[in-house]
């Protein structure tokens, strides 16, 4: 008898929407809360917030280095905050004040600054990154003492749970991998697995 594919499918894809994309989209919204205490004490409108499991950071196809440490990056035709699931809160900071510069200048003109910097300017020395250095720390000072209450007990548990939910469904298919390529060679019965 052979191997019951569509049950093992369905395994591992309810063990990715239980454990790894739900667990996601908590993250998403706990972040989102952050992003929207700030910008309702500033009075602007707040981005979406998207979180990835993917590596995501501010470098350009111009750079490398210290804007890797971005674990992020800002589309502002979207007005979306896109950060890996790793990302620190200060890489949130960093990256909302991007959005606070493409209101202030408006997202037009904010892509075309972006991109004619990108093309000429190592990342370290773009004034848009220059200011978002800097209103960043600003940000920081100002704080909600809330923001911190949730970044510790929301945030960094969910992000514990993420990498606990994808180092499972890492193991899971591993094993189903393997024990797949075993039995397609050695001809044995996979009802074991």
């Amino acid at each position: 008898m052979g191997l019951d594919y569509r049950g093992l499918i369905n395994q591992v894809d309810s063990m990715i929407r239980g454990s790894v994309l739900r667990n996601l989209g908590d993250l998403e919204s706990s972040l989102e809360g952050i992003v929207e205490m700030i910008t309702e004490t500033l009075n602007v409108e707040k981005p979406r917030v998207m979180v990835t499991l993917n590596n995501v950071n501010e470098c350009s196809r111009f750079d490398s280095g210290t804007c890797s440490t971005v674990l992020g990056l800002y589309a502002a035709s979207e007005s979306v905050i896109l950060v890996n699931y790793k990302a620190d809160l200060s890489t949130l900071l960093h990256l909302l004040s991007h959005h606070l510069q493409a209101l202030e200048s408006g997202k037009a003109r904010y892509i075309q600054i972006k991109e004619a910097e990108e093309t000429r300017l190592p990342w370290e020395v773009r004034p848009l990154e220059a200011n978002a250095v800097i209103r960043s720390a600003y940000l920081a000072r100002s704080l909600p003492p809330r923001v911190f209450k949730v970044w510790n007990e929301e945030v960094k548990p969910m992000v514990k749970e993420v990498e606990e939910g994808v180092n499972r469904v890492k193991a899971l298919v591993n094993h189903l991998t393997r024990s797949i390529e075993l039995s397609t060679l050695g001809g044995s019965d996979l009802r074991r697995i």
